[in-house]
């Protein structure tokens, strides 16, 4: 009897320790357009989404359940082909003990303290989100009806870059107080590019080992030693390229020379760089004669039309290009994310300045060649 007992207690023992660590999550869906569809649990690895778990949407609800060792992240995902726009996936810290998952015009998730505090960050990220699309619509609607003004148009670049700084702000704080759950990583590796480089070392030192060892965090550890090696007070990187003749010509044929030397990275294809070379022109004819030279490096594919940007825009300082577009390996040299995009190199060819536009850059070369 005694032995009996014992083994009933045992059963009881093992059975608890089996219910703790179990994980449930009770869905729910408004939209009724969902109803018998699939619903899949999925894991995320490196390279792909792979589904663990599939039930279907009976009475606008689902449900997902198993064992959790360990918390780990997981994703549920509707079939995003019932409601094209709408919103069909959510991560979720999934850890023993009971998750609500509620899609509807937004979705939400209840039960846990990390996942409750993620609900609340992307509320305030749609809240950002619909102000960025508001100030962008405005822009949009005063240049279609031809109302822009100079004043206008200052107030709405300022509004965007506020929401803009508003947005990382958020983003920066939320992962800064999870970088140590997976909710948390997921969303560095997701956004750690909205950040300026010394944000992204401040993040990944509270990274542990594993996390920083992952493929794609790799990236990101080598993208900033990289940036190290092109930092203000480092000396810039040679590199040859084709010169609009066709013959070979460095950087280091003008930098290190005894003249300040602007490195203009840019495209005839680049909206962007062609609003904003007049300013550089301007540079140009303004301080040539005082010891200031341009070098344009150019990210062009099409070398006809690199060569009709360059008489376009009135660029009359020296041009190179190996025409591979973003292929080209001066892009990764100089970790090189978008044009318009230059380095000021003082008379020894160090690097002083970088990304200096419009009343910056005059104001630099007038502090520099009085």
């Amino acid at each position: 009897m005694r032995k009996l007992i014992y083994l009933f207690i045992m059963a009881g023992i093992a059975l608890s320790c089996q219910n703790s660590k179990e994980y449930v999550i009770k869905g729910s869906v408004a939209d009724e357009a969902f109803e018998g569809t699939m619903v899949l649990l999925q894991q995320r690895t490196d390279d792909d989404m792979i589904p663990t778990d599939t039930v279907v949407v009976e009475n606008g609800k689902f449900s997902f359940s198993g064992v959790a060792d360990t918390t780990m992240l997981l994703f549920v995902k509707l079939d995003e082909t019932v409601s094209p726009g709408q919103e069909t996936r959510i991560p979720l810290l999934v850890e023993p003990g009971r998750l609500t998952v509620t899609f509807d015009t937004v979705v939400t998730v209840k039960g846990s303290k990390v996942n409750e505090s993620y609900t609340e960050f992307r509320m305030k990220q749609r809240d950002l989100g619909k102000s960025i699309r508001a100030v962008v619509e405005r822009y949009n609607n005063a240049m279609a009806t031809g109302t822009m003004t100079e004043t206008l148009e200052a107030e709405v670049h300022e509004s965007y870059d506020n929401i803009n700084s508003q947005m990382t702000d958020l983003n920066f704080d939320f992962i800064k107080d999870n970088i140590g759950n997976d909710l948390g990583q997921f969303s560095f590796i997701n956004s750690s590019s909205m950040f300026e480089p010394e944000k992204q070392k401040e993040l990944l030192a509270l990274a542990d080992d594993e996390f920083k060892a992952k493929e794609n965090v790799q990236l990101v550890v080598k993208r900033l030693e990289k940036l190290e090696n092109v930092a203000v007070g480092k000396k810039f990187i040679d590199f040859t390229l084709k010169d609009t003749k066709g013959n070979d010509v460095s950087l280091s044929d003008y930098a290190g020379k005894g003249d300040y030397v602007l490195v203009d990275f840019w495209a005839a294809w680049c909206g962007p760089c062609r609003q904003e070379m007049p300013n550089v022109v301007a540079a140009y004819e303004k301080y040539k004669s005082k010891g200031f030279e341009v070098v344009g490096v150019s990210f062009d594919q099409d070398e006809e039309k690199w060569l009709q940007g360059i008489a376009d825009l009135n660029m009359t300082w020296p041009q190179m290009s190996d025409l591979m577009y973003w292929d080209s390996p001066v892009v990764d040299l100089y970790v090189i994310s978008g044009i318009p995009h230059t380095i000021l190199l003082d008379k020894e060819g160090e690097i002083i300045a970088k990304n200096l536009r419009g009343e910056e850059l005059d104001a630099k070369l007038a502090e520099l060649m009085p």
